[in-house]
């Protein structure tokens, strides 16, 4: 009798065993997929708040003085506004999601993506460049990198026009972002 509960014993625990085995392997199969299906969404959210932002900024351009408010969120990755080479970009790091051929530059107007290879994982890259179209400052000056990190709440981006100054020889637009 003893010996017949301690077979249903040995019995349940290598079941058990097997069971919880079946389900890692499971997880361990689908979780990468589940992964790279929230990477691309971010990436679609992302765009989509990217090309907000460039309309935000096409409205201000028209007269100087112009001012508005942008909320954007950074749920995962990094935005940074580059004064210094008067670039927008985004990036989302070391996924698993390959969104295009790496080291493939694809042009949606007004964003640029960019996979690049980072080991045996990706690297997505969304940049907007108004290099030969606008003067961008961030603060007021042309020399502060401003890196958005990934957080919670949106953050309050404040876009102004502050013209342009055709002594220093370009007539570009002067737009200064701020983080209130």
């Amino acid at each position: 009798m003893v010996n017949k509960k301690a077979q249903i014993w040995v019995e349940t625990a290598i079941y058990t065993l097997i069971g919880l085995t079946i389900i890692a392997i499971l997880l361990s199969v689908a979780m990468p997929q589940i992964d790279k299906i929230k990477d691309k969404s971010i990436i679609k959210q992302t765009i989509e708040a990217l090309n907000d932002l460039n309309n935000k900024i096409s409205d201000i351009e028209q007269a100087p003085g112009n001012i508005r408010v942008v909320n954007f969120k950074v749920g995962k990755g990094k935005l940074e506004i580059n004064p210094i080479t008067e670039l927008i970009t985004y990036s989302l790091e070391d996924t698993k999601l390959e969104l295009s051929q790496p080291g493939e530059k694809i042009q949606e107007e007004p964003i640029i993506l960019e996979t690049q290879e980072y080991g045996s994982n990706f690297n997505i890259i969304l940049t907007m460049n108004y290099s030969n179209k606008l003067n961008i400052t961030f603060a007021g000056s042309d020399e502060n990198i401003k890196t958005l990190q990934a957080g919670t709440t949106p953050y309050k981006i404040q876009i102004e026009n502050k013209g342009s100054d055709s002594t220093l020889g370009d007539a570009l637009i002067n737009i200064d972002f701020n983080v209130i």
